[in-house]
């Protein structure tokens, strides 16, 4: 898959989680931002190992 295309799907795929989410319970803010956050760390650390191959 070319790089671009995969952080297209990754946004997508954060996109749907998170939308899912909030969708289920909107009034839990803390765990919504912690997933969000995970997954701000998730692609940091893919885009980290991504830069030394």
């Amino acid at each position: 898959m070319k790089p671009s295309n995969f952080k297209k799907w990754r946004k997508v795929t954060e996109f749907a989680i998170v939308g899912f989410a909030i969708w289920l319970n909107p009034q839990a803010g803390l765990p919504i931002f912690l997933l969000k956050l995970s997954f701000q760390i998730l692609w940091t650390l893919q885009d980290k190992d991504d830069l030394q191959k």
